[in-house]
């Protein structure tokens, strides 16, 4: 009779074993792949958070919603629950806490317009604007930036000046003091036809830097060029003693009438910028510095009404061969860079011209 019962009790503990050990497999295979799209997070030795998805793709939708607000949610329910609860089921709708997007972040899209052009391709969007060419891969989280033919990887601590810049303006009269020997009018300036443009390269070291401000020291060196568009049919001229603004005239004393008379101005200039740049601001940077020209020559272009022939005359014109001043930008996100440059010196020589300084402003491109 007790050989019968140990038989039996033998039997039921081998059937117990080998249902445990089924178990363990299925749940070990179970799991080897669920870890592939599973995230875990433990909280001590006793707390799990388990989000499983089917795959890693379903598994990155996650991050399209509030997280921090659901488990603010599940602890008002659990400190609502009876204190002798030991055990806790809820089923929460995840719906009713995804992020409130728009609808086009998830598209993919072309987009051209007066902001430049503008493309997604699921995690890569590419824009292309004023400020040069930005790629931006969500996958590992990183921008760049193409300067010339280079792109390089921005971390936000460089000056947003920095690198191949490309500045194009208007000029105009900053100052035009009163002179009894010319009158204002010979040498008045057309306002779209006076234009600036200015090519150079900016260097730049951090020197301060905070959570959401950086201090640069910029050093740039450019090429600008003057050119005054005067209004109506003078020129410019000069004697031994001064300029003069006479009118264009014919073989028969005639006046003629211009299609264009122009001085251009050529300078190579240097420039010390302190730029304060901002990390999260609709004002991008802001700048103040001071700047120093020399003059590598000047001529006019006069181009008859009617005609296609320019005639350049070379001349000094008694212009000054150094100019300084003073200059300030400011960057304004998704647009164009704004820059106003006043000299301090005067353009022509003291008695020799008009008492004007030259104003400049207008957008840097690049």
């Amino acid at each position: 009779m007790k050989s019968k019962l140990y038989i039996t009790l033998l039997l039921t503990l081998l059937a117990c074993f080998s249902v445990k050990a089924e178990e363990r497999n299925t749940l070990t295979s179970g799991d080897a792949s669920s870890q592939k799209d599973s995230i875990i997070v433990t909280f001590g030795d006793k707390t799990r958070l388990v989000i499983y998805g089917e795959n890693r793709k379903e598994l990155e939708k996650i991050m399209k919603y509030d997280l921090n607000a659901l488990l603010q949610d599940l602890k008002v329910r659990l400190d609502s629950a009876s204190g002798d609860t030991t055990y806790l089921k809820e089923e929460v709708n995840g719906s009713a806490y995804l992020r409130q997007k728009d609808e086009r972040d998830d598209k993919d899209y072309v987009r051209i317009g007066l902001r430049g052009v503008h493309v997604k391709d699921g995690d890569t969007q590419v824009s292309i604007d004023a400020k040069g060419v930005e790629v931006k891969d969500g996958t590992s989280d990183s921008t760049y930036r193409r300067i010339g033919k280079r792109f390089y990887r921005s971390h936000g601590g460089s000056s947003p000046r920095k690198g191949f810049n490309i500045a194009a303006g208007l000029n105009t009269y900053g100052e035009n003091l009163a002179n009894v020997e010319y009158d204002k009018v010979d040498y008045d300036l057309k306002p779209f036809g006076s234009r600036f443009i200015s090519l150079g390269y900016v260097a730049s070291t951090t020197v301060a830097r905070g959570k959401n401000a950086r201090l640069h020291f910029d050093f740039g060196a450019d090429f600008s060029w003057y050119n005054l568009m005067f209004d109506g049919n003078n020129t410019i001229d000069k004697n031994d003693q001064r300029v003069t603004f006479p009118a264009v005239m014919g073989d028969s004393t005639k006046e003629i009438q211009m299609k264009k008379t122009k001085l251009v101005v050529p300078y190579v200039n240097l420039s010390f910028m302190p730029t304060v740049s901002f990390s999260h601001s609709f004002i991008s940077y802001l700048s103040a510095g001071v700047y120093g020209g020399y003059r590598l020559g000047s001529y006019t272009k006069l181009r008859r009404e009617g005609s296609k022939d320019v005639d350049h005359v070379r001349k000094n014109f008694f212009l000054e061969q150094f100019r300084y001043g003073l200059s300030a930008e400011i960057g304004i996100r998704n647009f164009p860079d704004l820059f106003v440059s006043y000299d301090i010196n005067k353009l022509y020589e003291e008695n020799r011209g008009p008492s004007v300084r030259m104003l400049s402003f207008g957008v840097r491109l690049f």
